[in-house]
């Protein structure tokens, strides 16, 4: 009983830290979530969460602590992560509205200098899923296809993404899909 409450301990902290501590959002927390957690979860399991968190509605970051606390201690592992990961933006929300009005003209600068360092990290975690990938043409084709068609067609970007997730299923191309 006490190594339990140990575990959803270390889960709130672990995510707690994280979230308070990493500027730029959900995808700016997934290579750290990656890294406290890879002695708990191996790179291909944590690539299949990362998957199933994006395709879920929601914020990232709060579908990722589902995920990995369902993962590590199930029902008590998704309570402690979603707290952990939601009390820091809720706290810097209430504080942060008190405080930016006040003081915009001095907080501009910093929120500049930071952006980079966002990018950077979301760059890096779209390379690490491309580097993932096992890709063919179609998967090609169908990336290629999917980016010009939500550029020229914004207002149909949902059912053009239906379609085409469809289109690839009934293709016969979910074999790793029907395996698990």
């Amino acid at each position: 009983m006490k190594s339990s409450y140990s575990k959803v301990w270390e889960i709130f902290i672990k995510f707690f830290v994280t979230s308070a501590l990493t500027l730029g959002g959900g995808y700016a927390m997934v290579p750290v979530f990656k890294k406290k957690f890879s002695k708990y979860i191996d790179e291909e399991k944590f690539s299949t969460i990362l998957s199933l968190a994006q395709s879920m509605p929601g914020p990232i970051a709060i579908n990722i602590a589902i995920l990995i606390g369902e993962e590590l201690l199930g029902i008590w592992g998704i309570i402690s992560a979603v707290f952990g990961v939601l009390l820091p933006p809720v706290w810097v929300v209430v504080l942060a509205g008190t405080i930016v009005g006040k003081y915009s003209q001095v907080l501009h600068p910093f929120f500049s200098g930071i952006y980079g360092s966002i990018l950077g990290l979301v760059l890096g975690v779209v390379y690490s899923m491309v580097k993932l990938q096992k890709w063919d043409i179609l998967k090609i084709l169908i990336l290629v296809i999917s980016v010009i068609l939500a550029y020229f067609f914004k207002n149909f970007t949902i059912p053009i993404f239906i379609f085409l997730v469809w289109w690839y299923y009934v293709r016969g191309y979910n074999r790793d899909f029907r395996r698990r």
